[in-house]
């Protein structure tokens, strides 16, 4: 029987997977609000495409970073991928809402816990601990 703290990652998975869920309705379901968002930042002057056309990637790629997660398909990778991203966020908005900022913080403590411990219970991949990853397999030769 696994011990219970084997649990934690998939529940912060599942959570973090949840948050970028959300987010990813947001924008496929609400977009004009993400664009006002966007057009309110100094991103907007860095954009490589329209900031509509941004925010339909923000929502795609949020929507494939939950179904990752919850899938626990390479979890740390992923998780490494969400924290950078969850950063890009905290340094384009800023602190204009403390609820936000932390929010951000928290999910981003998530990330970091993800991508230095990874998930082995239910996970489509198996790493730390318990798999193959080639990561893994470097580190032991």
């Amino acid at each position: 029987m696994r011990p219970i703290r084997e649990y934690s990652s998939l529940i912060l998975r599942i959570g973090l997977g949840c948050a970028f869920l959300s987010n990813s309705l947001d924008a496929f379901l609400s977009p004009d609000d993400f664009i006002k968002l966007l057009n309110g930042s100094f991103m907007i002057h860095l954009l490589p495409v329209s900031t509509p056309a941004f925010v339909h990637l923000i929502a795609f790629s949020d929507g494939i970073v939950s179904l990752l997660l919850v899938l626990g398909v390479y979890t740390e990778y992923v998780a490494a991928y969400a924290g950078l991203w969850l950063m890009g966020v905290m340094l384009t908005f800023g602190i204009h809402d403390y609820g936000d900022i932390l929010e951000h913080i928290a999910f981003f403590s998530i990330a970091v816990h993800l991508m230095l411990n990874g998930s082995t219970v239910c996970s489509a991949t198996k790493t730390r601990g318990g798999g193959s990853s080639n990561l893994q397999n470097k580190t032991k030769s």
